[in-house]
């Protein structure tokens, strides 16, 4: 979890671990945060989330500044890095596994350590690089990783920023993943399915926040696979859930089931989908923790 650094000085709860969590369980489902923060950032009330981790004196913290080019961020402060020690034991039986780095504080190789899951990646935290000492900007990174490390990754979630707009990357991607969602903004959402384009509908919305959209999308998209199996289904779905987040502040307008049905109704339909991702256990299994 992240802290945010705000117009006015003050600060903000954030990272994609906390929007992330924050709306599965606004979905009905557990959630389960593993970070490296100083205990007096991290939320104390979150219902249906629980967290554990690494103690720390400081908190990763961000600066982000949104202008006509875009998002410009700077990094003022640094956690240290989470290792996998720090996971309880029985988190490891999770049928959900997001890894979700702001700064690289974990590593791909995690993956790995759940072979029974659904594993989820927002590889954000691995496309950025900064100068020390801090405050620094952030700038982009190449992320390049291994085939090998990929082969226990189910799902690729990053944003067309994320690559600087480049395409090529993310098809690249999605030669080496079996599902990678690449988020537009108002635009939509493209999701490759086994490397093949397909487009998910963007949905209205009154934007008045955008921070947190993106992990918004990658939660809702993971719980709704995990869920149904429908790749393109859970696309529009995650869609929709991310047109209702932006319409508030932080985590105020996080959608419950009912505003995300109800989004749906109301918004563009999407094709059906033939291609399933089948889970590698029973599909009767209670909500992922």
């Amino acid at each position: 979890m992240t802290r945010d650094c705000l117009p006015e000085g003050s600060y903000t709860p954030g990272g994609t671990a906390l929007y992330a969590a924050a709306t599965v369980a606004r979905l009905g489902a557990r959630a389960a945060v593993l970070t490296a923060a100083n205990p007096a950032h991290v939320p104390a009330t979150l219902p249906r989330v629980t967290t554990a981790g690494t103690a720390s004196t400081v908190t990763t913290t961000f600066e982000n500044r949104y202008e006509s080019r875009g998002r410009r961020q700077w990094l003022h402060a640094l956690a240290p890095p989470i290792r996998l020690e720090h996971l309880p034991a029985a988190w490891r039986a999770a049928p959900v596994v997001h890894l979700a780095p702001v700064a690289g504080e974990v590593d791909l190789a995690w993956a790995a350590a759940f072979p029974h899951a659904l594993v989820g990646v927002t590889p954000q935290g691995w496309l950025r690089a900064w100068d020390t000492p801090l405050p620094a900007p952030v700038r982009p990174a190449p992320w390049r990783p291994a085939a090998a490390l990929l082969q226990h990754v189910d799902l690729i979630v990053l944003s067309i920023e994320d690559v600087g707009g480049d395409e090529a990357l993310v098809s690249h991607y999605a030669r080496l993943c079996p599902l990678v969602a690449v988020t537009r903004g108002a635009a939509g959402a493209t999701l490759y399915v086994a490397g093949e384009p397909r487009s998910v509908p963007p949905f209205p919305a009154l934007e008045r926040d955008p921070t947190g959209a993106g992990d918004v999308f990658a939660a809702a998209l993971l719980l709704r696979l995990w869920e149904t199996g429908n790749a393109l289904a859970a696309a529009t779905y995650a869609s929709a859930a991310a047109a209702c987040a932006v319409e508030g502040p932080g985590l105020v307008s996080l959608p419950d089931r009912i505003a995300v049905e109800r989004r749906l109704l109301h918004g563009p339909s999407a094709p059906a989908d033939r291609a399933r991702w089948s889970p590698p256990y029973p599909s009767d299994t209670s909500a992922p923790s």
